[in-house]
């Protein structure tokens, strides 16, 4: 058999180069082919989880891409944000530290209620007794657990052309109970020269009335000018433990 003779000859540089030419046409034109046009691919397009973190650029996905309510206590970084409170504390109470699950808090007792009074001045009479002293101040207390009342009376004499020894005794009392000191100043002689003293007074007791009332006595000659001043502080105590 003979072959022919075409097949025989060696191909020439032309034969070779086009043939490379019509390689690379084709194989262009396939590439071209299967090249995605720009804005070509939609949802339905895309393979579920086929979009992974590591195709996500930085920055890429903003708040407003992220559905309203989306983002839960499971995704949230607790150690950022603090959940929404949940629990509550018992009336006595507060909140004192709150977990960051918000599922948990700490309650701790409140501060006791307090009251208290302006300064008040008034002066004292030579008649006021210890038994029916001159009242420098008073403070209603609300019913509930005893209170502890605290009072600092300073007391204020103008002394005479004299020298006299004035004692003042200021009673503190509060519901039934009751708490006496008493100061004693001694005047120097010299007219309108004021001397002074404060009389500290501290009293637990029931709720009621608390009120500061003082009284002076003079060693001789008549009682000289003399004024107490006084505020009133109360504190509610806890009840005891039952």
């Amino acid at each position: 058999m003979r072959v022919p003779s075409f097949l025989r000859r060696r191909p020439s540089a032309a034969l070779i180069v086009a043939c490379v030419a019509l390689f690379i046409s084709l194989g262009g034109a396939s590439y071209a082919a299967i090249t995605i046009p720009n804005n070509s691919v939609g949802a339905a397009q895309l393979r579920t989880n086929a979009v992974t973190n590591t195709k996500l650029d930085n920055n890429a996905v903003s708040f407003k891409k992220i559905q309203a309510g989306a983002v839960g206590t499971v995704r949230a970084n607790l150690g950022q944000l603090q959940a929404r409170v949940s629990k509550t504390c018992a009336a006595g109470t507060a909140i004192g530290a709150i977990a960051k699950t918000g599922g948990a808090v700490t309650c701790n007792t409140t501060l006791p209620a307090g009251l208290q009074t302006t300064s008040n001045t008034a002066a004292l009479t030579a008649t006021a007794t210890a038994t029916s002293p001159v009242t420098i101040t008073s403070l209603a207390l609300p019913a509930g657990p005893n209170y502890l009342a605290l009072a600092n009376p300073t007391v204020s004499v103008t002394s005479t052309a004299t020298a006299q020894r004035v004692q003042v005794s200021c009673t503190l009392t509060v519901g039934s109970d009751t708490q006496t000191r008493s100061v004693t100043l001694v005047t120097s002689g010299t007219a309108t020269n004021v001397s002074t003293e404060s009389i500290p007074l501290q009293l637990a007791g029931a709720a009621g009335t608390a009120t500061v009332g003082c009284s002076g006595t003079v060693s001789t000659g008549t009682l000289p000018a003399t004024s107490v001043t006084a505020a009133l502080n109360a504190v509610q105590l806890a009840p005891a433990a039952s």
